[in-house]
């Protein structure tokens, strides 16, 4: 997934070793998007109770900035070698398309099954949750919004491979509407244009700059203290976490724009010190963070499914003991599904598709 840095005279055009440490973080941020959907399933399957553990994993919806974040750092410090040379746009479109869809269009076949069978599935509906696009509801698939970000983020970014200049014009007006938005609210068409300005707009994308920003840091500068510096990124993320716990501000969840920074910016200072930290030799993950790494992207798109069949046997069971047991062994539950998925199906689909794009004459390397 991420790659080593190197001093800038040394790094190559793409790496493809993996850090552990990274790759356990990505898996842990995971885990608290699974917790804070699970939380809500709990709740809703045990009335009058409240939430599992007090309500703490209200702010578990926070690992999405940091995969936001993850990302803008992966694919600029892989790919900078990229921009400005239109030759690499198809294999950087490859990788990209292929790392996001395969597995998702799967789980959508089953998301797909259950809307046809229960009378609610719309053509025009599907087609834009299948696709990616913006729209104004959430799609098909709840947590694949987080998708349509990632896909506009390469589009924008393979539109500086294949012409740089342009990229920048296009960076300047997305500012200049970034900025229009928090000041007006912008009288936007219904439709797939409006609903592209809107995801345009959102405060979820600076994130994607701030992870280009860290992957530059890395390249360019020496981390001192890179653990203090992990672990100040991480106490932050959970003070923020725990401050919206309390309702203090406008939850994330709402698109506000104080706790996105604050996510955000915790989220690079974690990253920061974990890769300045293991590339140095100073922090090392054993097998556990392959294994959360291995399990990160199918458990965010199965996990929905995982958890609502687990509480609900358990309900059929009458199942009258802890919200916070049943949240938990319904996420275990999602965990070892995911695994399974990432074995049996994720895993031997990614080999496919090396082999395929091998037979064109050059496999690239999937992070």
């Amino acid at each position: 997934m991420a790659t080593t840095p190197q001093s800038p005279q040394t790094v190559p055009a793409a790496r493809t070793d993996k850090l552990l440490t990274i790759e356990a973080a990505r898996g842990i941020a995971a885990l608290l998007v699974a917790f804070f959907h699970g939380a809500h399933v709990v709740e809703l399957a045990q009335p009058g109770r409240g939430a599992p553990f007090g309500g703490f994993f209200s702010f578990g919806h926070a690992g999405v900035p940091f995969f936001f974040v993850l990302s803008g750092y992966i694919i600029y410090y892989i790919h900078h070698a990229d921009l400005d040379r239109p030759g690499r746009l198809g294999s950087f479109a490859w990788k990209r398309v292929t790392r996001i869809y395969p597995l998702y269009l799967i789980v959508m076949v089953l998301i797909t099954a259950k809307t046809w069978f229960a009378g609610t599935f719309a053509w025009d509906y599907w087609v834009k949750s299948v696709l990616l696009l913006p729209q104004s509801q959430l799609p098909m698939l709840v947590q694949s919004w987080t998708l349509v970000h990632e896909m506009l983020f390469y589009a924008l970014f393979g539109l500086a491979i294949w012409r740089v200049r342009l990229s920048r014009w296009v960076l300047l007006a997305w500012a200049i509407l970034f900025c229009a938005a928090r000041v007006v609210d912008l009288p936007l068409p219904a439709g797939l244009f409006g609903d592209t300005v809107k995801t345009l707009a959102s405060p979820y994308n600076l994130l994607f700059i701030l992870g280009m920003g860290v992957a530059w840091v890395l390249r360019h500068r020496t981390v001192t203290f890179p653990r203090l510096l992990a672990l100040a990124g991480g106490l932050a993320f959970l003070a923020t976490g725990l401050v919206e716990d309390t309702g203090l501000y406008k939850s994330m969840a709402e698109h506000g724009l104080l706790p996105v920074l604050l996510y955000g910016v915790s989220s690079a200072f974690i990253i920061i010190g974990l890769v300045a930290a293991e590339t140095a030799g100073t922090l090392r993950m054993g097998r556990i963070g392959a294994l959360l790494g291995a399990l990160s992207y199918p458990l965010y798109l199965t996990h929905g499914i995982a958890i609502s069949i687990t509480v609900d046997v358990a309900r059929k069971l009458h199942y009258a003991g802890s919200g916070a047991l049943l949240l938990t062994g319904a996420v275990a539950v999602a965990c070892v599904a995911a695994l399974a998925v990432h074995r049996c199906v994720e895993k031997p689909v990614a080999k496919w598709l090396r082999n395929v794009w091998a037979r064109r004459g050059a496999a690239p390397a999937f992070t």
